[in-house]
């Protein structure tokens, strides 16, 4: 139940519906909310809660489709303006469920402060999806069929957890502060940190700064760093600290050698426990790189 102004709601789309002209919506919520969440309305702060589902991708729906990747959230956020500070968002799917989103974003200028965002694969997506998939029914869910319009979020100092592809799709991401940690499913490659999907033409997709990627215990050298989802993906990491877990060549083309070429990863001043060995076709970063990510820090604003 959600309580605002000493009355309970059910779900908390109910309970912002409730509060229509005020703005901006502030809820604290002082518990745990069970089961998929959607913030449909703009300008609302969540505070100091915990949202927990357990739907995974391999679920059969009413309809006799596989629940699949989109339709497996546990909080979406649909709207522009939204930010939650202390919140836990969770999917305890768990990773033989398949792909599990905790947060899914579709609105602009998303921001999140000392929040948790954990599952295994797919854990956070940031929107647009790709122009089209590539299995048929793949991005079946709330997202399919709403327009490819590039959204924006910021994470500060934030701990966002999972295994393979965990930070994915094809909006623009600053994570700064923030811990990225890998969660080992015994597997020799235990997994890939990001997947962007940056559209052709867009400056920036992921940008880390002064984060660090950790790990669960016996995973070393197991993780890549990034892989393109798509082949444009863009992921820029600077002023960080890269366990052992990371492989030294720290990406994966994905079985895509053509997206060598059209992908861009880039990282700058790193510290790594051991030398790196990265793929030869690891992009440079350029001052540009560089100037965005200082106004980033000073301003906090994604362009």
């Amino acid at each position: 139940m959600i309580n605002i102004n000493d009355r309970s709601y059910q779900t908390l789309s109910e309970a912002l519906s409730a509060v229509e002209g005020i703005d901006p919506v502030v809820i604290d919520l002082n518990g745990t909310i069970l089961g998929q969440q959607i913030i449909d309305r703009p300008n609302v702060i969540i505070r100091n809660g915990t949202f927990v589902n357990d739907f995974g991708a391999y679920q059969i729906m009413a309809d006799g489709n596989k629940r699949g990747t989109f339709r497996s959230y546990t909080l979406y956020v649909a709207a522009d303006n939204v930010t939650l500070e202390n919140v836990r968002v969770i999917n305890e799917a768990g990773y033989h469920n398949g792909q599990a989103i905790a947060l899914m974003i579709d609105g602009d200028n998303f921001r999140a402060e000392k929040c948790e965002f954990s599952s295994y694969q797919d854990t956070l997506f940031l929107a647009p999806l790709p122009e089209t998939e590539y299995e048929k029914g793949g991005f079946r869910g709330p997202l399919e069929n709403k327009p490819r319009i590039m959204r924006r979020a910021i994470f500060e100092n934030c701990l966002i957890e999972g295994s393979v592809d965990f930070i994915f799709g094809g909006g623009q991401g600053y994570f700064h502060g923030c811990e990225i940690r890998s969660r080992n499913i015994q597997s020799p490659v235990n997994g890939y940190v990001c997947a962007p999907s940056t559209p052709q033409g867009e400056r920036y997709g992921f940008i880390f700064d002064q984060c660090r990627f950790t790990s669960e215990p016996g995973m070393r050298e197991s993780v890549y760093l990034a892989r393109p989802w798509r082949d444009h993906g863009k992921c820029l990491i600077v002023n960080s600290v890269i366990g052992d877990h990371i492989r030294k060549e720290g990406y994966s083309d994905w079985d895509k050698p053509w997206a060598q070429k059209t992908s861009e990863f880039k990282e700058f001043n790193n510290v790594s426990r051991r030398k790196p060995e990265r793929v030869g076709w690891l992009k440079s970063v350029s001052a540009e790189d560089l100037e965005q990510v200082r106004n980033l820090k000073e301003n906090n604003v994604l362009m």
